[in-house]
C-alpha cells in the first residue's frame, strides 16, 4: 500500500513539473485571437461596363487592427472591354497571421445604354443555317430569362434556335447558351455564349423590333451562319 501511495505521489510531481516546463503547441506561433482584414469594394458590384471603354478599376478599402492596409491587397483581374463577356475581378489581402481575406467583383461589359422592355419569356424559333448544307427548323421554344446581371440582360437557352438540340434531336447539352442584350437602339448584343464544342461565335449582328416583338440576328459560328428569328 505504502509503495502504490508512494507512486502516485512521485507520478503527480513528474507531472507538475513536465507541465511547467511545456509550451502550448496549439498556439505557438499564433496570437490568441485570429485577425482576419476587412474588404470593403469600392464602387458597383455587378458592375456594367461599356463595351470599347478604358476600365480602370475602383479597388477596394482594407483595414487590419485599425489600420488601412489598401495598398497590401493584391488584384487579379481578366476584364476584357473588347466585346460582351461577364469578368470576375479577386481581391485578397493577408493578415500578419497568415489568414486571408477574399472578395470578388462581377464586371458585366455590355452596352450601358439598354432596353428597358420586358423581353422574358418563350419565344418559337425559325432559325437557317445557311451552308454545309442548308437547314432549316420552325418552332423550336426558345426562352428568354431576366438576368441577375440586371442592365438589360437575359439568359438565353439556345442561341441558335434549337437548331442541333431540337433539330438535329440531339438534346439540352448541345444548346448554345449564354446571355443576351437588347441595347437602347433595340441591337442584339451577345453578352456570352458557351456550347459543347467550347469556342465561341464569330460574331453576332441583329435588331429587335418593338412593335411586332421579333428578335431576328445572324449568330456567325465557324463556317457557318445561322439566320434566327424569335417569336412570342
Amino acid at each position: 500500500m505504502k509503495n502504490k501511495i508512494l507512486f502516485l505521489i512521485l507520478s503527480a510531481i513528474f507531472a507538475i513539473a513536465g507541465l511547467s516546463g511545456c509550451e502550448d503547441v496549439t498556439t505557438a506561433g499564433y496570437t490568441s485571437i485570429s485577425n482576419y482584414p476587412s474588404i470593403e469594394i469600392l464602387g458597383g458590384n455587378p458592375l456594367a461596363v461599356a463595351i470599347g471603354s478604358d476600365y480602370k478599376d475602383a479597388g477596394v478599402y482594407s483595414e487590419l487592427f485599425g489600420k488601412d492596409v489598401s495598398d497590401k491587397v493584391e488584384i487579379e483581374s481578366n476584364v476584357n472591354t473588347t466585346g460582351g463577356g461577364v469578368y470576375i475581378v479577386s481581391y485578397t489581402v493577408t493578415s500578419t497571421d497568415g489568414f486571408k481575406r477574399t472578395a470578388t467583383r462581377t464586371v458585366v461589359v455590355c452596352d450601358t445604354h439598354y432596353n428597358t422592355d420586358d423581353l422574358s419569356g418563350t419565344y418559337k424559333a425559325h432559325v437557317i443555317r445557311d451552308n454545309n448544307p442548308a437547314r432549316e427548323y420552325s418552332g423550336n421554344p426558345v426562352t428568354l430569362k431576366k438576368s441577375s446581371l440586371g442592365f438589360g440582360i437575359y439568359e438565353i437557352s439556345d442561341w441558335i434556335g434549337g437548331f442541333y438540340a431540337v433539330g438535329f434531336d440531339y438534346g439540352s447539352s448541345y444548346a448554345f447558351s449564354g446571355l443576351m442584350q437588347i441595347n437602347g437602339d433595340n441591337e442584339v448584343i451577345e453578352i456570352s455564349m458557351s456550347n459543347p464544342w467550347g469556342d465561341s461565335f464569330n460574331s453576332v449582328i441583329g435588331t429587335y423590333d418593338p412593335t411586332t416583338k421579333v428578335i431576328s440576328y445572324n449568330a456567325s459560328w465557324r463556317t457557318y451562319v445561322f439566320v434566327v428569328d424569335m417569336t412570342k
